[in-house]
């Protein structure tokens, strides 16, 4: 795991930066132990949790993906 956290690129309604260490408590084994190595986000939003796993685990791809299209370019 890496010691570094990036922080979302924006402020959004309805972010996940307030329950990151709630996600961070039911992390799956198989992720700390570096057996998952592709990380997909489906709501990228504001970018709190894809940038703060990515922050913490190396991963060999990362795929981001949210319906608001201003988002994904």
């Amino acid at each position: 795991m890496r010691d570094t956290f990036a922080k979302p690129f924006l402020k959004w309604a309805g972010g996940k930066t307030q329950l990151l260490e709630e996600f961070e408590r039911r992390i799956p084994q198989g992720l700390k132990e570096g057996k998952y190595t592709v990380f997909v986000e489906p709501f990228v939003g504001g970018g709190a949790v894809f940038f703060y796993f990515n922050s913490i685990f190396d991963f060999d791809k990362c795929y981001i993906f949210d319906i608001n299209e201003e988002l994904i370019f």
